[in-house]
């Protein structure tokens, strides 16, 4: 949820409590001052949450991190489980950071929301060989997460030949080979299932954590959130103009590069 927007209507209706009213000395004197106070908090966190280039910053940082950390995951899963995840890299490269043949893909949301979901890679590595052609498949983490069944019919030659347990086999002219579980028995959604266990733990949680992100976000607030002089100062009335400068020039000063 975006809070921006609910923040600056509260802190507007401030406003005139800042101003000098009619009351007695005392209690207008605090009641400015509180008001002063709220706004100029309220006022620090509606400009931070509404600034775009703090929201895809924060994005940024935060899903890259995830990315990281799920890759590596599936990798780590691929070498201990090859026969089930090898499909989502090149052939004979499972767990290998640089095969990879999927990619998580971010969708941003309102304020500092985002979801995420995953996309498959084209293959670009020699599949097979047959005489002196060779194949890419193209789509093959695709086709076999799905457990596609699979036609294979000769395209630059009047037959098929392959090797199957150590024999050459000559198909007859023309004729084609249905592979009905490409990849093997234990490859259909095993990727989904490994994305699935990742973002239902506690590892996703680890990942935004180790971003850093959160230890900045706190450090610059409580900076940022720090009053100013003026208001700790009691007066009968405040400008609220003056502290919206005093805000933003705050934020400017706590998170720099980030806003």
């Amino acid at each position: 949820m975006d809070y921006s927007t609910p923040l600056i209507q509260a802190s507007s209706g401030l406003r005139p409590l800042m101003i000098k009213s009619k009351s007695g000395i005392l209690k207008e004197s605090l009641v400015a001052q509180i008001s002063a106070y709220v706004y100029y908090n309220t006022q620090v966190i509606s400009k931070l949450t509404a600034n775009i280039a703090f929201r895809n910053k924060f994005k940024e940082v935060i899903f890259n991190q995830i990315q990281k950390d799920f890759a590596d995951y599936v990798d780590a899963q691929a070498r201990i489980k090859p026969k089930s995840l090898h499909h989502v890299y090149e052939w004979d490269k499972a767990g290998d950071p640089a095969s990879r043949l999927f990619k998580l893909n971010k969708f941003n949301t309102e304020g500092l929301g985002f979801s995420m979901t995953y996309e498959f890679l084209p293959s670009k590595s020699f599949a097979s060989s047959e005489g002196n052609r060779r194949h890419v498949f193209v789509n093959k983490a695709s086709v076999m997460e799905a457990g596609m069944p699979l036609k294979i019919a000769p395209r630059h030659s009047k037959r098929l030949v392959f090797e199957t347990n150590g024999y050459t086999v000559f198909m007859p002219e023309g004729a084609s080979v249905m592979v009905r579980r490409p990849g093997g028995a234990g490859v259909k959604n095993s990727f989904m299932m490994t994305y699935s266990k990742f973002f239902k733990s506690n590892l996703v949680n680890i990942s935004i954590k180790k971003s850093g992100f959160q230890q900045l976000f706190n450090r610059s607030m409580t900076r940022a959130l720090k009053v100013p002089s003026d208001i700790k100062t009691v007066k009968y009335s405040f400008n609220p103009n003056t502290i919206s400068i005093q805000a933003d020039a705050a934020l400017t000063a706590a998170f720099g590069a980030a806003l």
